[in-house]
Parts: structure tokens; C-alpha cells; sequence
């Protein structure tokens, strides 16, 4: 692939930067790219740090490096919250206590006293982890804060990260939540460079804290060269101009081959899971698509999905979230990488393996490691929740330092999944013939040929109508989660309305069409029709 203007810009400044990213901008290519011109210029000890807000996210970058045949040995790839318990907390936590520890990762449900705590307007947090630091236990949700308490009483941590490190990367910087934004902020202070890559349209996770408001602090920064990449690399041109139009951002003319519909249809949900079914072969005629698997109804909500899971009569796989979803610990998503390599018939024991250990420089564990994951991908289906001990041996092969009482949740939740059926298929691929059902949220990440966005309805989307006293920043998430459900979609995109919806309570009303319909510009970059 040949850099474009744009990234060659970002690929040869040397000084802290932050980038705006659309989707499909070749965003996963620059960082690539940046990475190998950094490694090429460090010492034999030194390395990078690559924080993704997801493992799978992180997985792919790595796996991106490493096919470009760069040494990763001395970096760090992975999320924030195993950063900062491998690389500051574990290592530098008996420096405060003056012994050496073997820390327990709790969640504060497990602690009575604490687990109705209100974490994002607690004003003792540093007494609570003041606290717990001295019986050897840290918490999951205040892993950040953790390490940063650590780093600012221990001299020779921030020592060691500013001699190991040369450069921190931060990707989906909008997801970044305040004390993310600070161990940032604080690397960056001590000299690593920083670079900060997310998309202030993409910040659908208000709700749990995470704002887009750090990002948007860094354009501003000084300290910091910000540039756009905006050329588009994966979404058919009217696609990408509609998304962009949904802020009032696109400047180009309308498309003649326009690929965004607004589709009309009398009835309900129920009726637009039949009418999709319909067109499914006109649409695949149409675009020369041989694959049902590539096309995905992406919902607002798990009501929707369930309502069509039980509408469709084609092939189709949903998605839901399962128990180790929920478990943010390494230890799970260990687990939910290898179920999904387990299920992958594209995924080998050797790409899993390759993630965590180089044969050259980690011999014996390269092999224990291949010879585990091989011996759990060859168990039967059957038998995989009779043998979770293959799971365990692996996460300690990896996690040497976590005992098996310490991963004993993770163990729990795994067995509840692999012992429901409806649970482990969430991890397998979906077949040729089987269309995707999942949230928008879920979708986060994904790309398919063909999406077709339910709910376009006004109090769904938006939640709130602001005219009408709604909150702007509502509206503003709103509107961000319908731009990511459009941009998951590479060659059309179907926005489904019915005259008829369900409510919460299961009751059929007349159904508003969504506002965001009316916004200016869009009309001329779409088609209306009916089905």
C-alpha cells in the first residue's frame, strides 16, 4: 500500500501529535508504519507502547507489526488497565510497602464494604487504595488510579518507563476516560512521545465516563501537532459523504451512484425482518455479492435483536454480550480469544501463540504454550467445559504470576458459557449462508458489505428529542452511534423504517421517523424508497 500525503505527514513528524481518524482512513496502517520507523532507531532495550481500548483490537495491531516482520520483544501492546498493573503496579507496588507483594485483582462487587461505592464521585479513592495496597489487593476499576497514585511516590517507576520507552500510542482516544487521559498526559510530561489517534464521532460510551472531550483538549494542546486522516479507504464514496454530512462536513457533491437508502416499509419490526429476507438476493445481484455472512442488521437496542431472532426465517446468527464479556480482566480475555480460535477454522494455535511469545527469544514457553493450544483446539465440543483446566494451564503459561484462586471468577464465568449453547456461539464465525444480528455497539469495530440500521425512529434515535428538551449532549451521542452504524457498512447501507414499532413494554404504537432523517444536506445524498 502506498502512503498517502496525509499519512506520510504523520509517519515522519517526530514530535507529540494526536489524529483525527475517519473510519476506513488507514488509521491501523499509519500507526504500523510509524512503529517500524521508531524500533528501527532505539536500542536493543527500549520499545514502544501501543494501548488499545479492546483486546481485539489490540490483537490486531500486534499481529499487524509482527506480519511486517517487526521485533516487538521489548513493547507493550495491549489495554490500559494491563499496562499499568504490568508495568507499574506489579513491578513498583513493593517499593511503597518495603516488601514483596502477590497482588489479587478484586472487583469491588466482591467487597461488601465497597461495592455500592460511587466510583465516579468518590473523593477517597487514594485512601482506598492507600488501603488495599498494604493487604495485597488492587481493584479492577481502579487500576489506572492505582498506577498513577504508585508513579507519583515512586521516583524510580517513572524512571524506568522514560528509559524503557521511547513513544506511547493511544487508539480510539475517545473512549479515553479522565484518569486515562491523565496517565497520558503524565507519560507525555516525563518525555515519551505521545501520539493519540480516535474520532469525536465514533464517542458512543458516555455512560460509563468516557468523553470525547479529551480528545477534542488535545487538538487544542500546543503541545501537540494534530492532523486529519479523512481520505477514505473502506466505505463506498456516497457512504462515506453521508456519514460525514450527519455533521455537516461534506463539502463534495452528491454521488450519482448513491448507496445510503432510506426504506420505507408498512408494519413493524416484525415486517422489516420478512422484507430484508425478501431483497437479500436483489441486493446481492446488484453488488455482485456472493455471501450472505457479510451483511449484518445492526440494532439500538437488545429488544430489537431478540424481536428479529425470532422474525427471521433465514439462516442468521445474533450476537449478545455473555459473563466473560463483562469480565475486564486479562485472565477472560484470554479466554474469549481463545473460545473464538477454538470456533475459527481461519485461527491456528500458532497465531495465538505467536501473540504472546517469540520462538526465538521465548523458546520454552513458545513451545508449552503450542503444545497447550493445540491440545484445546483438538478437545470436542462436548468436552471443552469437562476440560477448563486446558484454559487455565494456558493463562498461567502467559500469566505466571496469576494463581489459579486469583483467575477463579473468570474460571466461573467461562464454565457458565461454555456450558450454554447459546452462550459459545456468540464466538462463532457466522457461516456463508448466515446474516449478522447484533447492537450498534456491539458492531464497534466490525465492517460488513451491507448493513441494515433498525430503529431509525424519533425518542430511539434520538433517546431524546432536543427540541423539546432533550439534552444536547444526548442528541450528540445519538447521532454518533448512527454514524457508526453507517460507517460499518463497505458497498450499502439500508436505513429501515416501519409505520409500526414495539416500545419497551412489547406494545405496538405508531412509529416517528428519527429527526436525524431531516438533517440538512442529507436528503440529496440518499434514496428514498419502499419496500
Amino acid at each position: 500500500m502506498e502512503s498517502s500525503d496525509e499519512q506520510k505527514e504523520i509517519i515522519k513528524d517526530k514530535n507529540n501529535l494526536v489524529i483525527i481518524a475517519r473510519p476506513g482512513s488507514g488509521k491501523t496502517y499509519t500507526i504500523v508504519e510509524k512503529i517500524q520507523l521508531i524500533l528501527e532507531d532505539l536500542y536493543n532495550y527500549q520499545g514502544i507502547i501501543a494501548i488499545s481500548f479492546t483486546n481485539k483490537a489490540s490483537e490486531e495491531l500486534r499481529k499487524r507489526c509482527i506480519d511486517k516482520g517487526l521485533a516487538l520483544n521489548k513493547s507493550f501492546f495491549g489495554t490500559i488497565d494491563k499496562f499499568c498493573f504490568s508495568e507499574i503496579i506489579v513491578p513498583f507496588c513493593s517499593h511503597l510497602s518495603g516488601r514483596n507483594q502477590e497482588l489479587k485483582i478484586k472487583s469491588l462487587e466482591e467487597n461488601t464494604r465497597l461495592r455500592n461505592l460511587d466510583k465516579k464521585n468518590c473523593k477517597h479513592v487514594g485512601k482506598i487504595i492507600e488501603e488495599y495496597l498494604k493487604q495485597d489487593t488492587v481493584f479492577l476499576e481502579f487500576l489506572v488510579e492505582t498506577a498513577l497514585y504508585i508513579l507519583k511516590r515512586v521516583p524510580d517507576a517513572t524512571k524506568y518507563l522514560r528509559a524503557r520507552y521511547r513513544e506511547i500510542f493511544i487508539d480510539e482516544y475517545q473512549d479515553c476516560g479522565l484518569n486515562e487521559n491523565k496517565m497520558f498526559l503524565y507519560l507525555v510530561k516525563q518525555g515519551i512521545t505521545g501520539m493519540a489517534v480516535g474520532d469525536i464521532h465514533q464517542a458512543i460510551y458516555a455512560f460509563s465516563g468516557k468523553k470525547s472531550v479529551y480528545l477534542e483538549n488535545l487538538i487544542k494542546n500546543p503541545n501537540f501537532h494534530y492532523y486529519k486522516l479523512s481520505e477514505n479507504f473502506r466505505c463506498h464514496p456516497s457512504i462515506y459523504q453521508y456519514a460525514l454530512s450527519l455533521y455537516g462536513n461534506s463539502e463534495e457533491a452528491a454521488e450519482d451512484d448513491k448507496r445510503v437508502f432510506r426504506v420505507k416499509i408498512d408494519g413493524n419490526e416484525k415486517n422489516i425482518a420478512q422484507k430484508i429476507e425478501e431483497n437479500i438476493p436483489n441486493i446481492k445481484r446488484r453488488y455482485n455479492l456472493k455471501s450472505t455472512s457479510g451483511f449484518a442488521i445492526l440494532c439500538r437496542n437488545n429488544s430489537t435483536v431478540d424481536i428479529l431472532n425470532k422474525s427471521l426465517t433465514i439462516p442468521h446468527k445474533v450476537y449478545t454480550k455473555t459473563k466473560l464479556d463483562d469480565d475486564q480482566s486479562d485472565v477472560a480475555h484470554l479466554f474469549v480469544q481463545l473460545i473464538r480460535g477454538y470456533f475459527d477454522e481461519n485461527i491456528y494455535a500458532f497465531d495465538i501463540t505467536e501473540q504472546y511469545f517469540s520462538e526465538r527469544n521465548k523458546n520454552n514457553k513458545y513451545r508449552s504454550l503450542l503444545n497447550a493450544t493445540q491440545k484445546l483446539f483438538a478437545c470436542p465440543i462436548n468436552k471443552l467445559a469437562e476440560n477448563i483446566t486446558l484454559f487455565s494451564h494456558i493463562a498461567q503459561i502467559i500469566y505466571p504470576d496469576i494463581g489459579i484462586e486469583d483467575m477463579s471468577e473468570a474460571l466461573s464465568r467461562l464454565k457458565d458459557v461454555l456450558n450454554d449453547k447459546h452462550d459459545y456461539e456468540n464466538y462463532i464465525p457466522p457461516k456463508e449462508d448466515e446474516i449478522s444480528v447484533m447492537t450498534i455497539h456491539k458492531s464497534k469495530g466490525l465492517e460488513f458489505n451491507v448493513i441494515f440500521q433498525m430503529d431509525m425512529y424519533d425518542y430511539i434515535f434520538p433517546k431524546e428529542s432536543w427540541q423539546q428538551g432533550g439534552s444536547a449532549e444526548s442528541w450528540k451521542q445519538d447521532l454518533n452511534l448512527h454514524y457508526v452504524a453507517i460507517t460499518r457498512a463497505k458497498v450499502a447501507c439500508y436505513l429501515m423504517e416501519g409505520s409500526q414499532r414495539y416500545n419497551r413494554k412489547g406494545i405496538q404504537k405508531s412509529a416517528k421517523p428519527s429527526p436525524f432523517y431531516d438533517l440538512p444536506g442529507l436528503k440529496k445524498r440518499r434514496l428514498d424508497m419502499k419496500w
